[in-house]
């Protein structure tokens, strides 16, 4: 029986639903660095620190409140679309409790860490925004099981113009940080009410009496794991930044986050790619556990025809961009860091994509082992590197736990990676990048915006070469993609 159809259609869904996920993501996390970049030139280093913090501390308990319902529901949906309604209905009681819970908890632990007045009332204000962000998570994950990710991008586009628009009004117009923590609160309900229309639309009204307590309870139970996998996952990125914050000061944390905001580009490119293609991993698991290492294979190219250059522009640029992005001379000080946990990225393309086989086939408690080793390890090199050597120190623990996190991801993945050839995945986006770093070396006096769009092009062409000499001619590239 031929397949081409079928795996015609499911392609063409994935690059769809990439494509929109993409484009919320980007305006998502693209408006928040646009902000990111107006407080650190504007309001300063202290102001850029504070808010970096109070963020990372938001990601860290609104991902405790949503209690593993986004993955949970999203592969409950992809394969059973016929009870959306049900599981809609009793996560938003899961979700409600739990919210209420996780914001009472981000207040006390303000106050329990002692931040200064300043630092606490940011905090404070946006621990507002827990309750709004679950209830647009869990419309979030119905969305994506039901593979109607374009609707994502009519919550998220809108929501967030008004966020980059207010925050420009409220910051030329002399306000402070406190201001612009109180508008990204906001966007939050605005997100959430729109998300929420557009799935109750769908599902013709929401049902009242589709809540059922037992059902519910089995549910949480359910997603347990994945809320001790997702909470285990933020707490352990976000855990420099609060050692930083308590062991040196706030301005260290906003010169440690802008190096992190330079890697959102790539970061947002491998979870796109990561959260499209998770809906179609769990069918296909479903189906043919022993198929989906083609999944994987083409998932792995296509991160590293990407993410392997764009680590290599990073590293070469990093001084120049960080001046260029944030207006100050301060923040080279980034750079070391920069260089350091640029390789992050590359490890956290892999890990990535043998995490979710993990998940798609139903091994929940071994992701939960892997992330919970992560966070201890993290908070054990952590505390050891950043009191010794600070800022640098931080780095190195990123990229420590990150191979530690990989190696554990490869031992149960192993049988279905020995299937694919890492060295013929990696050698073409390789052989391309260091041609386009002899071209950044060789012409480093040039603009940093010139560089980085000319040196786009000169890898674009070198991996075009490359590909059509492997495949026979540009015809067969063609005929292969096309």
């Amino acid at each position: 029986m031929n397949n081409r159809p079928k795996n015609s259609r499911e392609t063409r869904r994935f690059a769809g639903n990439l494509i929109s996920i993409l484009s919320s993501d980007v305006v998502n996390r693209g408006t928040t660095f646009v902000i990111y970049i107006m407080v650190s030139r504007e309001l300063g280093t202290l102001a850029f620190g504070q808010l970096s913090l109070a963020l990372a501390l938001f990601y860290s308990f609104q991902t405790v409140a949503t209690f593993g319902l986004q993955q949970f529901i999203t592969r409950e949906v992809a394969k059973q679309t016929g009870e959306s309604q049900r599981y809609f209905t009793n996560a938003l009681t899961i979700g409600l409790a739990t919210s209420t819970i996780a914001t009472a908890l981000m207040m006390a632990m303000t106050v329990l860490l002692d931040y200064s007045q300043a630092t606490r009332n940011l905090i404070l204000v946006i621990s507002l925004g827990i309750i709004p962000f679950v209830i647009g998570s869990i419309c979030d994950s119905v969305v994506r099981g039901w593979e109607k990710m374009h609707l994502i991008a009519f919550a998220q586009i809108p929501a967030n113009a008004i966020k980059v628009v207010a925050t420009t009004a409220v910051i030329y117009s002399g306000g402070g940080v406190l201001e612009v923590i109180a508008i990204l609160a906001g966007v939050q309900f605005i997100i959430a009410a729109i998300l929420f229309s557009l799935v109750a639309i769908h599902l013709k009204g929401f049902q009242w009496n589709a809540i059922s307590f037992p059902f519910a309870w089995s549910m949480a139970k359910r997603s347990s794991t994945f809320m001790g996998i997702d909470a285990s996952v933020a707490w352990w990125t976000s855990l420099n930044l609060i050692l930083l914050s308590k062991i040196t000061s706030e301005v260290e944390v906003g010169i440690y986050n802008a190096a992190i905001q330079l890697l959102i580009p790539l970061t947002i490119f491998i979870q796109c790619v990561m959260t499209s293609s998770y809906p179609l991993m769990c069918r296909r698991f479903a189906r043919n556990a022993d198929g989906v290492h083609e999944i994987s294979n083409h998932l792995m190219e296509l991160l590293f025809i990407l993410v392997i250059p764009g680590s290599v522009g990073l590293f070469i640029l990093a001084d120049p961009l960080l001046v260029l992005v944030y207006g100050s001379e301060a923040y080279t000080a980034s750079a070391s860091v920069l260089r350091v946990i640029v390789t992050v990225v590359l490890l956290t393309s892999l890990s990535g994509v043998m995490g979710q086989l993990l998940l798609a086939g139903n091994r929940e408690l071994t992701t939960l082992r892997i992330v919970l080793v992560d966070l201890v390890s993290a908070l054990i090199l952590g505390w050891i590197l950043i009191s010794n050597f600070g800022l640098i120190g931080a780095a190195w623990a990123a990229l420590l736990t990150r191979v530690i996190d990989f190696v554990q991801h490869w031992k149960p993945v192993s049988q279905l990676m020995e299937q694919i050839s890492l060295a013929h995945l990696l050698w073409k986006p390789t052989s391309a990048s260091a041609i386009m770093a002899i071209y950044l070396t060789a012409f480093s006096q040039w603009h940093p915006l010139l560089l980085v769009f000319s040196a786009a092009g000169v890898y674009a062409i070198a991996y075009l070469i490359i590909e059509s000499w492997t495949v026979g001619g540009f015809r067969n590239l063609r005929a292969r993609y096309l």
